[in-house]
């Protein structure tokens, strides 16, 4: 704190002597800041923790201090804390900000307030719907992820003679927009394999579990009680719902017989492989999204200009390469870039 207090005093000192005001002395310090927020969703879970490492990683190789803010998955009034944590960042005068919006809408605004403060922010994960209101998007395309995801699980049907039935979606929270965008995807894909038998098939209600596996199973049980034809399951993302489908699969023996296609590899899936509670799954590249967020971010920072949009491509995952392509990931995410 007291070197921090001598350079501030010693850059005021310098801009007194050569007639600059004590606001333009605060401005130069400011602009020179090496801090760097990143604001996930969470960061716990086979998918936000080699992101917040590729990001540590990369921060650390280009000289700048990163400070993670974020909070519990079911954190009470979770919106309204990382829009504080924008505003600290804003009020701290950060060199840039990272931050996956859990909602589109809400974090617009904090956003645009932090750029009005010529503050460069990158959006991951999730992103907002007007591409002017931030710098940059880095990260999956959640549509095409999700259309992924659809035209895998209606081939499998296909291949097994399946033309109707009813179908569950189970998600964190209905709102986020990679939540919606992964939804749309996949529906979209699944008609466009299953061509006129689409009409066959019914989507139930989404459920929604706030990232409470108890939630989900409960749900999700509901759903298999009252709908004697459900033949396949969509998980869209993070330890909830994959839980909770696998758990509700086996209390209503239904592991193997309902199919079960998932978003984002977790050891958490390795557990329902053997008895068939997972088919496969479509899974993102966390390390590189976290990667190249801070390297866009600081590329901005220092005037470069960079695409609106960086996309990271997926892999679909059968369920009996998942284990080996664990091992991969888990190697890779323990290796520092270079």
């Amino acid at each position: 704190m007291f070197k921090l207090k001598k350079l501030v005093t010693g850059i005021m000192t310098g801009a007194l002597l050569l007639g600059a005001s004590v606001t333009t002395a605060v401005e130069v310090f400011a602009a020179e800041s090496k801090t760097l927020y990143f604001i996930p969703v969470v960061d716990i879970g086979a998918y936000w923790n080699p992101m917040r490492k590729g990001a540590e990683d990369t921060a650390k190789r280009l000289g700048y201090e990163l400070v993670v803010k974020t909070s519990p998955p079911a954190e009470a009034q979770k919106n309204e804390k990382h829009i504080g944590f924008i505003n600290e960042a804003v009020s701290n005068k950060a060199a840039g900000i990272a931050i996956a919006p859990i909602e589109a809408n809400m974090f617009k605004n904090p956003i645009k307030d932090a750029m009005d403060a010529k503050i460069p922010v990158v959006t991951f994960d999730g992103d907002l719907e007007n591409k002017e209101d931030r710098t940059s998007y880095v990260g999956t395309n959640n549509v095409e992820a999700g259309h992924e995801l659809g035209v895998r699980a209606a081939t499998a049907l296909k291949e097994k003679g399946i033309t109707s039935g009813s179908l569950a979606i189970v998600t964190v929270d209905r709102a986020m927009p990679t939540m919606i965008d992964r939804e749309k995807g996949l529906r979209a894909g699944f008609e466009e394999v299953m061509g006129e038998d689409a009409k066959n098939f019914k989507f139930l209600e989404t459920i929604q579990d706030n990232d409470q596996a108890a939630v989900s199973k409960q749900q999700l049980e509901g759903q298999i009680t009252a709908n004697q034809d459900l033949k396949l399951v969509f998980s869209l993302g993070s330890e909830g719902p994959d839980v909770g489908v696998m758990e509700a699969l086996s209390a209503q023996n239904k592991a193997g017989e309902i199919m079960h296609f998932g978003f984002d590899y977790t050891p958490t899936w390795e557990k329902g492989i053997e008895d068939g509670r997972i088919t496969g799954i479509v899974d993102q590249d966390a390390y590189t999204i976290g990667v190249k967020v801070i390297e866009n971010l600081v590329k901005a920072i220092e005037g470069e200009e960079i695409e609106s949009t960086i996309p990271i491509p997926v892999k679909f995952v059968p369920a009996e390469e998942i284990v080996e392509y664990g091992k991969a990931k888990s190697e890779l995410s323990t290796t520092t870039t270079e």
